[in-house]
């Protein structure tokens, strides 16, 4: 397999060409190392320049490669431009024949029928891209493309990525039980692993595997909440709203989704925005008819939808406080605003870059219901706490979930600086659709 490694300043290359002259008997001069000033290794048929002012004519164009020293024999750079119709062999030996059994040395069982062998994948992989390349497999299947990922960092230090997606429900069953035990150790058998990892292995498996699920068709009906006031039922019902072209029909086809529907968790329950750590999705877990709740990380999607290149998520804080009105019954802080873990204000931030290069604060609070309360305590915290200000140019955009008293500026666009987090994550979560 011919591999490109490298990148010069004419692209990759390879440097492994063969020197020789073809079937032997070519010169055999001294040619010097760049660095030792000794003769280096003559390629056993001879050179395939024939006088040395060649040789050092095809150098410097660019095409030959010397070794560490004199004990390599220089090489022939080899473009990859120049051998796009010949950069990979068409056929390649596989490994399939191994791989239901080592495969079934992770389970103890056989749990898929069957699977690729990861050598197979890491062979690609490793031609295809480098140790930091990303690689995506819209057909995930058993994982085999995670598994040749994690196996090659192990193996040179790599730090490759991989975004795997699936829609079976194997997914629970085999595809992440497969990845967790190859990122613990790479050898296996009847279930269990050979050997403990060792700290080497460790250190170049995974620090963390990420796991996004989006909803299913099922599961948004299943959290639709119709809402029917008994006043709207009774127009429905009306003799005259009767008939293919009556309000109960139109009503029905045009409007019951945005009128009753709203508010649903779904659709978006932007009231639900007070509390970000209690949002909850009703979701049937793959392969099951059975419906349970779950959480929906809000902070975590809304990054998704700003398209935000996040550069440090702060761990969340509590606060308590204590308050007093004065003289003209303004509320202020009896004190300071004291870190409490148990305190009922809690903030996390988010920072980052959007696509459009804007340096973004994303701030998640939790509201009590008492707005004068919360919004003097969000003032606070910005100001004294984070030692932010909303007229600096440390931030282009500051993002605030609820309404908030944060002074405002507007920007050249004519847009505001500080916006509320429920309006974007509405507009680009619907955004194109009707």
């Amino acid at each position: 397999m011919i591999r490109y490694s490298k990148v010069g300043p004419k692209g990759p290359y390879r440097d492994d060409g063969n020197p020789s002259w073809p079937g032997g008997g070519g010169p055999r001069y001294e040619v010097l190392h760049p660095i030792t000033k000794k003769p280096c290794k003559i390629p056993s048929r001879g050179w395939v320049w024939s006088t040395p002012e060649r040789f050092w004519e095809v150098h410097g164009a660019g095409r030959i490669a010397f070794g560490p020293d004199e004990t390599t024999t220089p090489s022939v750079i080899t473009l990859l431009f120049e051998n796009d119709g010949q950069v990979m062999p068409s056929v390649h030996y596989s490994y399939a024949q191994t791989s239901a059994q080592e495969f079934n040395a992770l389970f103890g069982a056989r749990v898929f029928d069957n699977p690729k062998n990861w050598r197979d994948i890491a062979r690609l992989i490793r031609y295809l891209g480098d140790s930091s390349s990303l690689s995506l497999d819209y057909f995930a299947g058993s994982g085999t493309t995670g598994h040749a990922v994690i196996n090659l960092n192990r193996e040179d230090g790599g730090n490759r990525k991989f975004i795997l997606v699936e829609i079976e429900s194997y997914f629970d069953r085999v595809l992440l039980p497969r990845l967790q035990k190859i990122a613990f150790s790479p050898d296996w058998k009847d279930g269990k692993p050979i050997r403990t990892a060792t700290h080497e292995e460790a250190e170049r498996s995974p620090r963390l595997i990420k796991v996004l699920r989006l909803e299913s068709y099922e599961d948004t009906l299943n959290n639709l909440a119709l809402r029917r006031s008994p006043q709207q039922q009774a127009a429905l019902e009306f003799a005259a709203a009767q008939g293919a072209d009556g309000l109960r029909e139109q009503y029905l086809l045009r409007y019951q989704l945005d009128v009753e529907a709203r508010g649903s968790a779904s659709l978006l329950d932007v009231r639900a925005f007070a509390d970000p750590t209690a949002y909850r999705l009703t979701v049937k877990p793959p392969g099951s008819d059975e419906s349970r709740e779950a959480g929906v990380d809000l902070l975590e999607t809304f990054n998704w939808l700003l398209g935000l290149r996040v550069r440090h998520i702060a761990a969340p804080r509590s606060f308590a406080a204590a308050f007093a009105r004065d003289t003209q019954d303004r509320l202020r802080l009896d004190g300071r605003l004291r870190q409490d873990p148990d305190g009922p204000w809690w903030f996390r931030t988010v920072t980052g870059t959007t696509p459009e290069g804007r340096h973004t604060l994303v701030i998640w609070r939790r509201l009590t219901g008492d707005a004068e309360a919360d919004n003097l305590v969000l003032e606070t915290w910005f100001r004294d706490k984070q030692a932010f200000s909303v007229r600096d140019a440390e931030f282009d955009l500051i993002y605030v979930n609820g309404d908030n008293t944060l002074e405002n500026v507007r920007l050249p666009d004519e847009s505001w600086k500080v916006r509320p987090i429920e309006e974007d994550f509405q507009r680009l979560m619907f955004e194109g659709t009707d």
